[in-house]
């Protein structure tokens, strides 16, 4: 179904959005550059989103939906030419899609650690994020037949603080980290994801 013009404009302010954001960051971008740089009027902004802090949680809405739309192609693809798509080639996949968002990324991790920012903009992506993951170990559950499902909020604790997290600082901090220890970024890949899987993914299924 195509897109209406409506629709093209709020993709076109979100996009403008992002890379303003990632340039400037989130205090130092205003919704007038905004306005000025997508070339609309800056009551068009205001029909669209609430206020800035509207604008930023929507661009992290998208880039959730961006990923897992992102993740099933590449399923497909795999599927198509009857290939396993792994778990590790999974995270493999986040991992890159993440990295070519590192500024915006990197704003909503910093966002979170200021003292005096209220904002939860990492905390609502988050949320979005392991909802979603949320469905599909449920589905994992009932086709390994355990009778006992993760309790949901105890769910929601091991995936942010296990799997995002970590995940969110290694994209924020991979060239830093190759940087200092002089690794080459795709071996810190590899041993990130080996990681990876014996810490958070291996106990995917054993969650009481």
């Amino acid at each position: 179904m195509p897109k209406t013009s409506g629709e093209e404009t709020k993709k076109n302010i979100l996009q403008v959005a992002e890379k303003l954001f990632a340039e400037k960051g989130f205090n130092g971008t205003s919704v007038n550059t905004i306005a000025k740089t997508a070339g609309v009027n800056k009551a068009l902004i205001y029909y669209y989103f609430k206020d800035k802090n509207d604008i930023i949680v929507s661009l992290f809405k998208n880039i959730v939906n961006e990923l897992v739309e992102y993740i099933n192609q590449k399923v497909t693809s795999a599927e198509s030419v009857n290939q396993d798509f792994s778990m590790r080639n999974k995270l493999k996949e986040e991992i890159k899609f993440f990295l070519n968002r590192k500024k915006i990324i990197s704003i909503m991790l910093m966002e979170a650690l200021k003292a005096d920012n209220r904002s939860d903009y990492l905390f609502q992506c988050a949320e979005i994020f392991i909802n979603h993951e949320f469905k599909m170990v449920m589905e994992a559950f009932k086709d390994h037949k355990r009778n006992k499902f993760p309790e949901t909020l105890h769910y929601m604790v091991y995936e942010f603080f296990t799997g995002i997290i970590p995940m969110i600082t290694f994209v924020a901090l991979q060239d830093k980290w190759c940087e200092h220890f002089h690794c080459d970024q795709e071996k810190l890949l590899e041993y990130f994801i080996d990681s990876f899987e014996k810490s958070h993914l291996s106990s995917h299924l054993g969650l009481n």
